[in-house]
């Protein structure tokens, strides 16, 4: 499949970091915790951009005035999967360019 394009409804799933909480506890525990499958998390919205270490994406745009709202940005070694769910028609990628 071919990479997302400005405007192409995406879904990325992502990683972050993690907060481990047992108070006083050996490091062992603390370890094994962390071993733990790690919490990944899923975020959909029209693709803005791939630039340099990082993923842009939008929830929402106007194409009346080209704006976006409610961005995303999201390190690209965060980044375990992204699935192209609708391509964008060439008028909206020209509105975003």
């Amino acid at each position: 499949m071919r990479p997302p394009r400005r405007g192409d409804v995406v879904e990325i799933a992502w990683v972050d970091s993690e907060h481990i909480e047992m108070g006083w506890a050996d490091v062992n525990r603390y370890r094994e915790a962390a071993r733990g499958n790690p919490e990944t998390y899923r975020t959909s919205g029209y693709w803005i951009d791939g630039v340099k270490d990082r993923v842009v994406i939008a929830q929402s745009l106007c194409l009346l005035n080209s704006n976006v709202t409610h961005v995303m940005s999201i390190p690209t070694v965060a980044v375990t999967n992204v699935v192209v769910l609708a391509r964008s028609k060439k008028n909206l990628r020209r509105r975003l360019a």
